[in-house]
């Protein structure tokens, strides 16, 4: 789990830093690694692997990386007896097995010479099987160590994934149950006996040993129970912290809630019987980006034309042709809007909408054609920031901020001591508190007022009751924000009056499909391992080790 802490850190290491790629999946079972101590300090190992393949696969692979006071030889490997072939890389050993989606036991036999250490009082194995260079999980390791005659068990004790999983007998045999080992972690394990058992074995040195070893457990018991206790105090603290930040969270949602209810009930106070297109001093085009999250998409373009024809700033030649009558316009974004299309597209006062595909099909224009719509975006944009529709809520604001920069240290302190499931949670009220601190900004009267005239005529036709002037608007806002179908089936005007919402649903049709194909000519789209050598060596003595299949 602790991995989930550093995700974007070895993302990095997998795209930079050869690894073993998991083309292979397989799952070890179990594991049982035997080492024999030798009178002559030489260490003779049987390890037992047993594989679970879901795949095809062309072996296991074993990384062992000695000691630097020591080495590894005669490494062989065998299936029910049978010798298989085994290719070394360095540290790194594949054993050569294929086969397809079964369970495999293999039998992996090495020496460690100079394995034993030796001293005037006691000798120790003191060995790292593997080390957090391993890139797969042990589902079930045990690991024996057996003296070369029965004796006493001086010490015997482990490190990391091997503390307190060793379990001395009578006869010297000292066995470690790990159960499961993650990958990415130390186990070195230490076994200490009488020194006289060793006779023909080179003395590493002339000192007593005995006392540091068993000084050595002692600080790590030490260090462990010191580690336990401040577990247990984070995981108190996590307890009342969380909850102080719950009871922050649930005032915010309540402060939040209540303010909304407030501002619903006020809007219902001023609300009148509806019957004509909101009043507000805003553009349509500004209406679509306030209802519409602040996105603006094609059809708005379309929208956004017409609205122009009703005003008189355009007049319909026909359905295909457009002609500029003046450029008197109540907002930049309209004035840029005519410059875009009758000066850089039809370059005169009369646009015919195959213009605007003609000018779009031109590779040469498809970076002018894209900046010129972002440029009338942001136009609109600019008027909308104009109007205060939000409110500002500065309070409620600062307490989420402050609160989302005191949970922040926690959540990398927390794992610390291995409470990961309390990192989650923090993890989780850091993101509401900085998302509420940015993102709060509720609507104000006018603004749910105005949201709340609009948001049924997405989906309502009550506006065909209205007078022309509001029918056409409300027409156009359904163009522009995609709710209304388009087809140039649409039947024909009544009339010859250019307020008619029948003529402007005809032309919207027409429009739109111009601007679609249009857009679609200038979008640009674009497209935009091997087996691990061996561990870093990050067990005792540089020692360590890993296992991993082909």
């Amino acid at each position: 789990m602790k991995k989930l802490l550093w995700s974007v850190f070895l993302f990095t290491l997998l795209v930079f830093i050869p690894t073993q790629v998991f083309a292979v999946e397989f799952t070890i079972e179990e594991s049982n690694i035997h080492a024999t101590l030798k009178s002559d300090g030489s260490v003779e190992v049987k390890e037992t692997h047993t594989y679970d393949f879901s795949d095809e696969f062309n072996g296991i692979t074993r990384t062992l990386i000695p000691k630097k006071t020591s080495t590894i030889t005669s490494v062989r490997a065998t299936e029910n007896g049978s010798e298989l072939t085994v290719e070394q890389e360095e540290n790194l050993y594949k054993i050569h097995r294929k086969g397809s989606d079964e369970t495999i036991t293999i039998d992996l036999f090495y020496t460690i010479n100079d394995g034993v250490e030796v001293f005037t009082d006691v000798a120790q194995f003191y060995w790292p099987f593997f080390d957090k260079s391993n890139e797969s999980t042990y589902e079930d390791l045990t690991i024996t160590v057996e003296p070369p005659v029965p004796t006493e068990v001086l010490s015997a004790y482990g490190f990391d994934a091997a503390y307190g999983t060793a379990s001395p007998s009578s006869d010297g045999k000292v066995v470690f149950h790990l159960g499961e080992v993650s990958d990415g972690i130390n186990g070195d394990i230490r076994v200490a006996y009488e020194a006289a058992i060793f006779s023909d074995a080179p003395v590493t040195s002339f000192e007593p040993m005995l006392e540091e070893i068993q000084a050595d457990q002692a600080q790590l018991d030490e260090k462990v129970a010191a580690r336990a206790e401040s577990k247990k105090w984070w995981g108190n603290f996590a307890v009342y912290f969380s909850s102080g930040l719950a009871l922050v969270a649930v005032g915010l949602f309540i402060y939040a809630l209540r303010k909304r209810n407030e501002t619903g009930r006020e809007v219902e106070r001023q609300k009148s019987s509806t019957g004509s297109f909101p009043k507000e001093k805003m553009s349509l085009p500004a209406l679509m980006l306030f209802t519409n999250h602040g996105q603006l998409p094609i059809s708005a373009l379309t929208a956004a034309l017409l609205d122009l024809v009703r005003k008189g700033n355009i007049q319909k030649i026909s359905d295909q042709e457009f002609k500029l009558s003046h450029r008197h316009t109540d907002y930049p974004h309209e004035h840029r809007l005519i410059q875009w299309l009758f000066d850089d597209i039809a370059d005169s006062d009369h646009l015919h909408l195959e213009d605007v595909e003609a000018y779009a099909e031109e590779k040469k224009n498809h970076e002018k054609y894209q900046m010129s719509i972002q440029a009338w975006q942001e136009h609109v944009k600019q008027e909308f920031r104009q109007y205060e529709l939000k409110q500002k809520a500065p309070v409620p604001r600062w307490i989420a901020g402050i609160a989302s920069f005191v949970t922040l240290p926690f959540i990398g302190l927390f794992p610390l001591y291995d409470h990961f499931l309390w990192m989650f949670v923090s993890i989780m009220f850091f993101t509401f508190f900085l998302s509420f601190s940015i993102a709060y900004r509720p609507l104000n009267v006018e603004g749910r007022k105005l949201k709340e005239e609009l948001k049924p005529l997405k989906i309502s036709d009550q506006w065909k009751e209205w007078e022309k002037e509001d029918q056409t608007l409300a027409l156009l806002y359904q163009v522009g924000m995609g709710k209304r179908k388009l087809t140039h089936h649409s039947p024909a005007p009544l009339s010859n009056s250019s307020d008619d919402w029948i003529m402007f649903l005809a032309l919207s049709a027409a429009v739109q499909t111009s601007f679609e194909r249009a857009s679609g000519h200038a979008s640009v789209s674009a497209s935009t391992g091997g087996i691990s050598a061996g561990g870093g060596g990050a067990g005792v003595g540089g020692g360590g080790g890993g296992s991993g299949g082909f």
